[in-house]
């Protein structure tokens, strides 16, 4: 099941963890008036493991890198060629201009 991955630390993984948790930095900087979710909770083992699932997710992202993967990269004709590769998977006709 691993054969495919290797284990070291990928930036990507970090950067993308970071954006996912953009909500949660500002709510924890600036929460609101009445906020019900630091009151004591009635399903702690619930939460603890929601906790622990989230810090898997966080090492699964950052540490797991997939052997065939490609190098990320961005171009402004990305997406018409993402399309057009599925479009040609698909069989469906690519009109160019």
């Amino acid at each position: 099941m691993l054969k495919r991955y290797k284990l070291c630390f990928e930036i990507w993984g970090l950067l993308l963890f970071l954006i996912v948790m953009i909500p949660n930095f500002i709510w924890f900087a600036i929460p609101a008036p009445n906020d019900i979710l630091r009151a004591k909770s009635i399903t702690e083992m619930v939460d603890t493991v929601a906790s622990v699932c989230q810090i898997l997710m966080f090492v699964a992202i950052c540490i797991f890198r997939n052997r065939e993967s490609k190098k990320l990269r961005i171009s402004p004709f990305y997406a018409q060629t993402r399309a057009e590769e599925i479009c040609r998977q698909c069989g469906a006709r690519v009109a160019r201009e």
